[in-house]
């Protein structure tokens, strides 16, 4: 158990006000995206050496605080990890063997990451551009738990940092009562910056070889910036665009899906949320192969060109930012 004793405590608000005081007076800060972001220094702090000393004492406490926040992390986290890197060590493919499953393969595949996880796990977690409902829940566990032998169901990489095992320690007790021994899962990060940073050109040359002289449909909400890159998708036989809804896509996939069916496309790729895994299971199961890409092209970017990462991009053309 960790506790700490009263003068503890007054010294950490003593801090903290300190460092309040001395960020008062020295930085000059502007909102963007919400949030404020400090951007300047005035006066600089060279032109005075007391408050160069105790910025250097903050820097120092918040290292040692930080070291600190960190043993206590893993220690709480560890059973938990441990669990699910024998799962993931047992379970899921590697980026490699998942590309190349698709790249050989006509099986369709619907993604997983810590934003559907939530959806289906929380009643009460919603996202910026998809809100929760029961339906929605039931769906996203029909996915999960699906035994279609023609849909990959993609399992997130195996982080360890305190973004991941937060989410495991908050929902794994419930997630894995949803898994099966017996499933070989894909790795959901393929779509992401890990396949290319890891993969190098492989990457490319087997996400080239998945729809390499077909007919693609691309689903997308409207406004969408996914962008069919020539690096990527210059050698498609032929493509149209399927708009959904930008915000709240779950609610239009009865429609999408029939559009979708009047098409002769061979390939379908969607970026398109939560929902996009979704429909992705519902075309496999007509027939249709079907596969949840996300943001594959700007992770491209973010890798090969040094574009900002996905989330750090606009959903859509006015502006709003992925979450």
């Amino acid at each position: 158990m960790i506790s700490s004793t009263r003068a503890e405590v007054k010294e950490d608000f003593r801090m903290l006000d300190r460092i309040r005081k001395v960020a008062n007076r020295i930085f000059s800060v502007k909102v963007v995206n919400s949030k404020p972001i400090a951007v300047t220094l005035d006066p600089p702090i060279t032109a005075d050496p007391d408050q160069k000393t105790l910025l250097r004492q903050i820097h120092n406490e918040l290292k040692t605080h930080r070291r600190e926040l960190e043993t206590i992390r893993l220690a709480a986290t560890s059973e938990v990890m441990q669990d699910v890197s024998k799962f993931h060590r047992n379970q899921v493919k590697t980026l490699l063997e998942t590309l190349e499953l698709l790249a050989t393969t006509d099986v369709s595949m619907s993604r997983f990451g810590d934003g559907e996880f939530r959806l289906m796990l929380l009643n009460d977690f919603n996202l910026r551009f998809q809100k929760n409902s029961p339906e929605l829940q039931e769906d996203l566990r029909n996915v999960f738990t699906s035994n279609d032998a023609n849909l990959a169901v993609g399992f997130p990489q195996l982080f360890r940092d305190a973004h991941w095992s937060g989410v495991y320690q908050e929902l794994w007790p419930r997630l894995v009562q949803l898994t099966a021994s017996d499933r070989a899962y894909a790795c959901a990060h393929v779509t992401r910056p890990q396949a290319f940073s890891t993969l190098g050109q492989r990457a490319v040359d087997l996400w080239r070889q998945v729809w390499d002289g077909k007919k693609v449909a691309i689903v997308t909400g409207e406004g969408s910036r996914f962008d069919l890159i020539p690096e990527l998708f210059d050698n498609l036989a032929s493509h149209e665009f399927i708009y959904s809804k930008p915000v709240g896509a779950y609610d239009d996939l009865d429609r999408v899906q029939a559009l979708v069916a009047d098409s002769d496309c061979e390939l379908v790729l969607i970026a398109l949320g939560p929902a996009g895994g979704i429909l992705a299971h519902r075309l496999a199961g007509a027939g249709k192969r079907a596969l949840d890409i996300g943001h594959l092209s700007n992770s491209y970017e973010n890798v090969f060109k040094g574009a900002p990462r996905p989330e750090a991009t606009a959903v859509t053309t006015d502006g709003e930012k992925n979450s």
